[in-house]
């Protein structure tokens, strides 16, 4: 029961910021038919969890691939500061020593 209230508070929260986005004209939160895998017309845990970890996995994945500057597959140090200091400079910010 206890999961089922955490469930159901989470896709409420879902819900609300998603339409709170909407009127705000900002980008909608995620498709709620993407995080119910089994078509139920229910989101439980392990499917927010699930759909979860596969967006964090994507977007890890998009910035090890900015940041990998020479396109090796590995991250050094060196590129990981020149990613910083590109990063401060498209916002207007300098690095200070």
């Amino acid at each position: 029961m206890k999961n089922g209230w955490i469930t159901a508070g989470l896709v409420a929260t879902l819900a609300l910021t998603a339409g709170a986005a909407a009127a705000q004209g900002h980008r909608q939160g995620p498709d709620f038919a993407a995080m119910d895998t089994d078509g139920d017309g229910a989101v439980t845990l392990a499917e927010f969890t699930a759909f979860a970890q596969t967006r964090a996995a994507t977007r890890a994945e998009r910035m090890f691939t900015r940041v990998d500057a020479d396109g090796d597959g590995r991250v050094t140090m060196a590129e990981i500061e020149a990613a910083r200091e590109a990063r401060g400079a498209r916002h207007g910010q300098r690095q200070t020593d």
